[in-house]
């Protein structure tokens, strides 16, 4: 090799390590911002307690995130006929606090997700420009019921999913200022459920538009102002939007949502992958010569 050559090489391999020990720098501090997350909780302390201007819905107790599973599991010893839906329709609104989505700080509520909850998420919120991700809306409604905050659309997703996994009929039914769930009983008829109000509407799709006086009423009756229902029952003539589950609500971000916490974790442990097979070598090496020695 002549001298050139030889600068070259040493240059290269140079590089290559600095390239692998700068991944691993990186691999480490995503690894000790996850570890770090595990101990940090989603929900904002004071949620329920602060800035009541802010908030539209606090329940009597807000669910603590352990009290919600809880009642997820109770609902096991249910069926439809012994109130499974209702049951799941009061978690639902117990674990929730229902805040102005648009006005409250993305950074106290936990809408901006953390770096030490999902550095994907939370880059995705800094950088993507798109409201639904800078205020972010989970797929996942347990991860919803830990951070204890959420708006309609939440609120349905949570109800839904709970409904799949006791495998009753449901749909995801969305107005332009609303969205509510569809579930069908043992006798395949259509109920109506809003698990942001926490009220059944006693009426099915069919009927949305035209059994106005038990639906006005059932709202009145769970406590909310007749401007609130009206706005409510003006947005029930509206068009809707059907959606079969929720991945077929939010497709996209269900995928990547569920992605990304997988990969925050592999993604580091790969870039620490190199160094440390390099390092594991070394020590394999020395270890068989001490034995020859």
């Amino acid at each position: 090799m002549t001298p050139t050559s030889i600068r070259r090489y040493y240059t290269e391999r140079r590089w290559i390590r600095l390239f692998f020990w700068a991944a691993f720098l990186i691999g480490a501090v995503l690894i000790f911002i996850n570890i770090y997350g595990l101990f940090q909780p989603l929900r904002n302390p004071l949620l329920g307690s602060e800035n009541p201007s802010l908030l539209r819905f606090v329940p009597e107790e807000v669910w603590t995130y352990e009290r919600s599973l809880k009642e997820v599991a109770n609902l096991n010893t249910l069926t439809p006929e012994t109130g499974l839906v209702s049951s799941a329709n009061k978690v639902v609104q117990q674990s929730l606090v229902h805040v102005e989505w648009k006005k409250v700080d993305p950074g106290e509520y936990r809408q901006l997700i953390p770096i030490w909850e999902n550095y994907y998420l939370y880059t995705l919120g800094l950088f993507s420009g798109l409201p639904q991700i800078e205020r972010y809306h989970f797929s996942n409604y347990k991860k919803t019921f830990e951070r204890g905050i959420g708006i309609c659309g939440d609120a349905s997703i949570a109800l839904s999913s709970i409904l799949d996994d006791h495998n009753i009929d449901n749909r995801i039914i969305s107005f332009p200022g609303h969205v509510i769930v569809e579930y069908f009983d043992t006798d395949g008829n259509s109920k109506l459920i809003d698990p942001d109000f926490g009220v059944e509407l006693g009426a099915s799709l069919a009927e949305l538009k035209t059994n106005t006086d038990d639906i006005h009423q059932n709202y009145l009756d769970a406590g909310y102002s007749k401007k609130e229902v009206s706005y409510l029952l003006k947005n029930y003539k509206q068009d809707y939007g059907i959606y079969e589950s929720t991945y077929d609500f939010m497709a996209k971000r269900y995928i990547f949502e569920r992605a990304s916490y997988i990969l925050k974790w592999i993604f580091p442990l790969i870039l620490l992958l190199p160094i440390s097979l390099i390092g594991w070598s070394k020590f394999s090496s020395r270890q068989t010569k001490k034995k020859k020695a």
